[in-house]
């Protein structure tokens, strides 16, 4: 496959990554300190939104699976939920002086909608581009590398002088890269993208969803998913709070930590998506969740007391997020075809649909635990200068660092059971070469 195919379907993700990462970090710290919601409400509407919206992605995914275009099943839902998406943008991260919590549960239910829209269909979009092994895992890296790149520019605006005296400007910044890179990436990906659909593929019936759940593969792949993505998210929606607690950095020096962290993932990039050929990808990725599960150790135990050496430790650890985001969605598209040379039907859309629900609950449940908790331990986002509780710091520590240790262990025992290896699904692909 031609490198700028898989650079065009990539692009639409500078502009989703530039919307996740507002939403992961920048959104429940500046709600909580420039709008002045409590804590708990900012968890509670995450929660909330995401909670409704988990519907929308087995729908989109059914509807995918369903759908017979000319244009293209994956590339129609996407051209539809781009709009969607910008107009709930605009409404969620341009708030007005007195958005209370109504506002940002509206905001954040119809920007999940449409992110479900725009995210499932390109994401199952990429598992059809190719079905080699190895090839699957540089599609997913190139949508990786633009991921990052998009999260890297939006990383680096509150770095910006206009913005670091406005600091209350910065996620309408985000906002308006958002409405101005996502359009332009889905144009280029509808242009210069074909959609290949499988020439024999049946339309999964009943049937085909709940024998779906009871599918050993995808069920272990989902739960290390969710595990780690939930870790992720509660970290996430810490870090501003933890290394302003822990480490005494304002948020500009804060802001250059998770530049930090987005450098390194890009490096890991190329890594993983060499590891997964050479290692297979179940074993790649147990080192990778393992890794990830070190790293929460350097990070909290190594001391480390000027900005540069926080910046390498927090480079190395990004360097291990990269990992999840392409051999976990190559593995599942693998599954995909080992479930349609099993069934005949074709479902690369409900599995998609699948890792978007993990995604979603992890990031409603993440968030929403570790932030509730840390406002029952008596945690003062608003008390910079005022030493925490005893107790507030020992709850920040649990989820910033401990709780998510534990789940990245998890997440290594579960992939290393994946029971599709690199021999199998080559046999999968020579099979359905004879049958399609």
């Amino acid at each position: 496959m031609r490198i700028l195919t898989k650079v065009a379907y990539a692009a639409p993700t500078v502009g989703l990554a530039a919307l996740g990462l507002p939403l992961l970090i920048y959104l429940p710290d500046y709600y909580g300190t420039v709008v002045g919601l409590p804590l708990g409400l900012v968890g509670t509407a995450f929660l909330v939104a995401r909670l409704a919206d988990i519907a929308v992605d087995p729908v989109v995914g059914i509807l995918t699976d369903r759908t017979r275009c000319r244009f293209g099943r994956f590339r129609l839902w996407l051209a539809i939920g781009t709009p969607l998406l910008m107009l709930s943008v605009q409404y969620l991260y341009m708030p007005p002086p007195d958005a209370g919590f109504l506002h940002l549960a509206l905001g954040l239910a119809g920007t999940y909608t449409a992110w479900s829209l725009c995210f499932v269909s390109h994401l199952g979009w990429g598992g059809t581009l190719s079905g080699d092994y190895d090839e699957r895992n540089s599609v997913f890296a190139w949508w990786q590398t633009l991921f990052l790149v998009g999260g890297l520019v939006v990383t680096a605006l509150p770095l910006l002088p206009a913005l670091r005296s406005a600091p209350q400007q910065v996620l309408p910044a985000m906002g308006w890269f958002v409405l101005l890179s996502l359009p332009l990436g889905v144009g280029a990906a509808l242009i210069l993208v074909p959609e290949h659909a499988g020439s024999r593929r049946r339309t999964p019936g009943r049937r085909d969803y709940l024998s779906l759940l009871g599918q050993a593969g995808v069920i272990r792949l989902l739960a290390a998913d969710f595990l780690s993505s939930a870790a992720i998210y509660a970290g996430g929606a810490m870090f501003f709070f933890y290394y302003g607690t822990f480490h005494g950095l304002d948020r500009v020096q804060t802001a250059t930590l998770l530049f930090a962290v987005k450098v390194g993932a890009m490096l890991g990039t190329y890594v993983w998506s060499r590891m997964g050929s050479r290692l297979e990808k179940h074993r790649a990725m147990t080192l990778a969740f393992g890794g990830l599960a070190l790293m929460y150790l350097v990070v909290h135990l190594v001391p480390w007391t000027t900005l540069p050496t926080g910046m390498v430790i927090l480079g190395g650890f990004g360097l291990f997020l990269s990992a999840d985001p392409i051999l976990v969605r190559s593995m599942m598209a693998d599954l995909a075809d080992e479930r349609r040379l099993a069934t005949g039907a074709d479902q690369m859309g409900t599995l998609a649909s699948l890792l978007s629900v993990s995604d979603k609950l992890a990031a409603a449940v993440g968030p929403a635990l570790a932030l509730t908790a840390l406002s029952a331990a008596g945690f003062d986002a608003r008390a910079a200068s005022v030493p925490q509780t005893p107790q507030a710091l020992l709850v920040l520590a649990i989820a910033a660092i401990w709780v998510p240790m534990a789940a990245h262990m998890t997440s290594a025992f579960l992939v290393w059971l994946h029971p599709l290896t690199a021999a199998r699904q080559q046999s999968v692909q020579s099979e359905l070469a004879v049958l399609e």
